[in-house]
């Protein structure tokens, strides 16, 4: 079989995954059909409507290509997202810097995690979103929203996971700040036997992971893959080993949070 039979269809507009086709010239090739293509989502706009469009028009893959604000009644939409893959593109949450935070902590739990955000107002909320993620992954659960605050300016939020197991004291915090530039800052403290710090800075170009145990500090290699191109490659994978993805329902965990936030701040209450 010739490697051009081998490349899938990449139906994308964007230009970062364009780019990024042209870098996977094995296993990519640019297509104007959505049939049998891993379509590429634009995250702004009606973009849930846009991708169950793509799925009824027979597309094999869907990438949310870092999704902006999600209305609650936009859920049900997302949720009849079944028939294909749907990888859900997260430039603050990524899965390679997932993993590296996982592995790093080799199992040991966190008893105390702490998110800090801080981006211009238009983006405050999905950048609180992809801090709900990082909180998410600490804890190794879905969340549940115990007291919280909301204003224009500023969020702060206290979690617990939904599994009333116990866990780990989460809080996450954002706030407006104009100097930021576009995508916004996530820092995030695990900690308890082992300290795990990871630092996303959009606009300084950076995501690193450390690591800090009895043994030392390590910090994870520095991911130079974009952010687009690891996305189609997880695209790729579960396609061709029909492995099952959680990202949209992730996705709409930590989406919840940002809701029950939202609708606390506007009602005026600092509990639940």
């Amino acid at each position: 079989m010739s490697g051009a039979t081998l490349r899938r269809g990449v139906c994308a507009v964007l230009p970062d995954y364009r780019a990024a086709v042209a870098e996977l010239p094995v296993s990519a090739a640019l297509s104007e059909s959505p049939r049998g293509s891993v379509v590429v989502v634009p995250g702004v706009g009606v973009w849930w409507d846009r991708a169950l469009a793509a799925q009824a028009a027979g597309a094999a893959a869907i990438v949310v290509a870092n999704p902006q604000d999600l209305p609650r009644e936009a859920r049900e939409v997302l949720l009849a997202l079944t028939d294909i893959p749907v990888i859900v593109e997260r430039p603050r949450l990524r899965a390679d810097l997932v993993d590296d935070a996982i592995q790093g902590r080799a199992g040991i739990p966190a008893s105390i995690i702490a998110v800090e955000c801080a981006a211009p107002a238009s983006e405050l909320i999905s950048v609180i979103r992809d801090g709900f993620g990082w909180a998410r992954v600490f804890a190794g659960g879905p969340l549940g929203l115990l007291a919280g605050s909301a204003t224009a300016q500023a969020r702060v939020a206290l979690l617990e996971l939904r599994k009333g197991q116990g866990g780990p004291a989460v809080t996450v915090a954002g706030n407006v700040e104009a100097g930021h530039g576009s995508g916004g800052l996530v820092r995030i403290l695990a900690l308890g036997e082992v300290r795990s710090e990871v630092t996303v800075d959009q606009p300084a170009g950076l995501a690193r992971v450390e690591t800090c145990t009895e043994e030392g500090a390590l910090a994870a290699p520095r991911r130079f893959e974009a952010s687009a191109r690891l996305a189609l490659r997880r695209a790729f994978e579960a396609c061709s080993t029909g492995r099952a993805v959680n990202d949209v329902g992730d996705f709409l965990d930590d989406c919840a949070l940002g809701w029950d936030l939202a609708a606390l701040g506007a009602a005026g209450n600092v509990s639940v």
